[in-house]
């Protein structure tokens, strides 16, 4: 379905962005190489769907230069800046059936309330990739970009995807759906498998995840992307249908690291996700036929086998009640079972996941917590902590403020750091509390520790996010405080 919006649909700009193919093979490039700039300039959506769909992984890259205009959805969110992302943490922070998820190389942390106050800021500080499942719940620029590309497609929902540099979130696995990986920060580097262990998988057979092992003879089977690892950056979208296994990380990013000092940025990536597999012949005509059945009494009742004759009579007895049975629900599925029946039961799964959705969507705002009667003048603790941004300035606590923030019983007022940060972080909240009269944005924050007295590795690990949930977490403990709020 074509966009009447005025803004553009993010999926034509996606799709009319240059496109890299994942398996086709050489010959067949060729000939595409030739024909690509008529055959995409006619319908670029329509090649998708003729081309790529379900068929290989694709990558569109610069997709914020096809953009209409400003206002494209895909535009707005691919310039999404930090101060973003720290807003959509602290709200599903304070979403109980949607709370980030902490993997640190690979695993999940079992108890990250323990750990890490389920604070997703101080887990980044630790070196964990933070997960956010439904990230459309909670901000408005990701809501409004699933909206536009349900233009498109029946129906989609967002992941997002924070990864300091030098980790991976998960390891390698296959998912029960398509996906549609825009880079929004930093850059990530991926690894998609040629060969499909399981065509076309449901929930139960994604290998790589609830101890379904990956087969050696995928990862020897080479990759797509003409054998070559692949790396996306702002703008670019990895388009990868389901069951092609894939693992992500930002090691190649530090790998290259220059001699000089510029700091490395983390990878914040959303998934959009395209449940195919709920779209198929066999889940919508398996949900038909069983709601047919169920409608009829008789094929409500416990069938006549068990362990003992006296259960359900002898076995030709039972196979002659299983035959008619058999017959009558034939019958009934023959008779009721239409192909427009079908399309109906389509439209209304995914136009009834479309409604429940757009209602949260629309309401992310008025979802966040009440602040529970703060000080006008309130500049540590939680609340302070929510509203610091990257042009927030905070100096020095004085020792009542730091008396005034209450820590849940058992809760440290310290913090754990990677390693590569620790000097750097450090040095900093001792040059604050030295120079208590000092005010600073949080954004310069880095600019008052002396660059000869720090390794140059733990300098680049201090970018503009280690800087943001560093301070929101010192000013949550009561170590910093906020001088005033960022100019709007």
């Amino acid at each position: 379905m074509a966009s009447k919006n005025s803004a553009g649909s993010a999926f034509q700009a996606i799709a009319s962005s240059l496109c890299e193919v994942g398996i086709t093979n050489e010959a067949k490039k060729k000939d595409d190489d030739a024909s690509q700039k008529e055959s995409r300039s006619n319908n670029h959506v329509q090649d998708f769907f003729q081309n790529v769909w379900q068929t290989q992984p694709a990558i569109f890259r610069s997709c914020q230069d096809a953009c209409v205009n400003k206002d494209c959805p895909l535009f707005k969110a691919i310039h999404m800046e930090w101060d973003d992302v720290a807003q959509m943490l602290h709200h599903c922070r304070e979403s109980p059936s949607h709370a980030p998820l902490f993997f640190q190389n690979g695993n999940p942390i079992t108890d990250p309330e323990t750990t890490y106050a389920n604070n997703p800021h101080a887990a980044y500080l630790d070196g964990c990739s933070i997960i956010v499942n439904h990230a459309d719940f909670h901000h408005s620029i990701i809501a409004n970009l699933c909206n536009s590309l349900q233009e498109t497609f029946p129906h989609v929902y967002a992941n997002t995807y924070l990864s300091p540099p030098d980790s991976h979130a998960v390891n390698a696995h296959a998912d029960d759906r398509d996906v549609l990986v825009v880079q929004l920060l930093g850059s990530k580097t991926w690894k998609v498998y040629r060969k499909v262990p399981i065509q076309y998988p449901f929930e139960n057979e994604q290998v790589g995840k609830n101890g379904l092992g990956v087969d050696p003879s995928v990862f020897a089977g080479g990759l797509c992307f003409d054998d070559e690892e692949i790396t996306l950056s702002a703008g670019d979208v990895l388009y990868m249908p389901r069951g092609f296994v894939h693992e992500a990380s930002t090691h190649t990013q530090t790998a290259i690291m220059t001699t000089t000092n510029e700091a490395i940025e983390p990878s914040f990536h959303i998934t959009l996700a395209l449940a195919t597999h709920d779209w198929c012949i066999a889940s919508i005509l398996s949900d038909t036929i069983r709601n047919t059945l169920i409608g009829n009494p008789e094929f409500r009742k416990a069938l006549p086998i068990g362990p003992c004759s006296e259960y359900g009579g002898s076995q030709c007895e039972v196979d002659n009640f299983l035959k008619q049975q058999l017959e009558s629900a034939m019958s009934l599925i023959q008779t009721n079972v239409t192909s427009g029946l079908l399309h109906e039961q389509m439209t209304n799964k995914y136009s009834m996941h479309n409604s429940r959705a757009g209602e949260l969507r629309r309401n992310i705002t008025s979802r966040k917590r009440p602040i529970e009667d703060p000080a006008e003048d309130d500049c540590v603790g939680y609340y302070a902590a929510c509203r610091l941004t990257l042009n927030s300035v905070v100096r020095a606590s004085s020792v009542e403020e730091r008396n005034r923030v209450v820590l849940e019983e058992g809760r440290l007022r310290g913090l754990t750091v990677r390693e590569e940060t620790m000097q750097s972080l450090m040095t900093i909240v001792a040059l604050m509390k030295e120079k208590s009269s000092l005010e600073i944005r949080v954004k310069d924050l880095s600019s008052i520790a002396p660059t000869e007295s720090i390794s140059m590795c733990s300098n680049q690990f201090i970018c503009d996010f280690t800087l943001l949930s560093f301070t929101r977490c010192c000013v949550e403990l009561g170590a910093l405080a906020v001088v005033k709020e960022a100019e709007a």
